[in-house]
């Protein structure tokens, strides 16, 4: 092919390009389409988990779960680390509360337990499990619930909530026999979720559902609190962008 006409097969592709890089910038810059970030703009968030502003973003979609299922918190209560959860939505319908820990120095514990050990937790114990937020941090997820699915009696329940998108967290203790100060390990979908519930729980009733959107990821990745939104705008469900997942699990009698 001529030299000539390779050049102006070059300037040809050149041109489109060039116009190709105009036309999306001008369509950027549309009514509707502009983006103005404002002090947004920053690689860096306002703050941790949002703690510092407020209510964090998760802690809000989280409470509204519990308080919805509110009436599932009854008779033997479990939860990890501390009983606030079981205090908070458990009312009179609990009558007793126990609380799981891998650390011995925690004085809330009336459980010290590996959840990720074969027979960590007694059998048919418990008429409710709580476990928000701990998922991720187990080094084995899969013997963890099964740990748990052992230990809740026939017509219990258990209310799980995972991480989809958010920071990462560092617990104050090991979970097992690192060096490390503990570790935030795994994110999971709502599919994820409910797949390894599924292989962990044979049997069981699962209910999984995604909470959260563009808005309140964006925000709950910059350190934002509930605060800084509106409620209508925490309530809209994206399933593309959710920030949790929940899942109602039941053990049939």
């Amino acid at each position: 092919m001529p030299t000539s006409v390779i050049g102006r097969a070059k300037g040809a592709v050149a041109r489109r390009l060039r116009e190709s890089r105009r036309g999306k910038a001008l369509r950027r810059r549309l009514p509707g389409r502009r983006v103005r970030w404002g002090n947004l703009r920053r690689t860096t968030p306002f703050g941790g988990f949002g703690f510092e502003r407020g209510e964090p973003i998760d802690r809000r979609y989280i409470g509204a779960f519990l308080n919805r299922e509110r009436d599932l918190v009854r008779g033997e209560v479990l939860e990890v680390k501390d009983p606030s959860y079981t205090r908070a939505f458990g009312g009179d319908r609990v009558t007793a509360s126990h609380v799981v820990d891998v650390d011995p120095g925690n004085p809330a514990a009336t459980i010290v337990a590996d959840l990720c050990a074969p027979g960590a937790l007694p059998e048919a114990a418990f008429d409710t499990i709580l476990f928000t937020q701990v998922l991720q941090f187990l080094p084995d997820p899969d013997a963890g619930l099964r740990t748990l699915w052992a230990a809740l009696r026939p017509g219990g329940a258990m209310l799980v909530t995972v991480p989809c998108m958010s920071r990462l967290d560092v617990l104050e203790h090991a979970l097992d026999d690192r060096p490390a100060t503990g570790h935030d390990l795994w994110r999971w979908t709502p599919a994820g979720l409910e797949a390894a519930l599924r292989r962990a729980m044979p049997g069981a009733e699962i209910d999984v559902e995604p909470v959260g959107n563009a808005l309140t990821a964006l925000a709950f990745t910059m350190g934002l609190a509930a605060e800084d939104l509106r409620p209508r705008e925490i309530e809209v469900i994206d399933p593309h962008l959710p920030v949790l997942a929940f899942a109602v699990v039941r053990r049939p009698r």
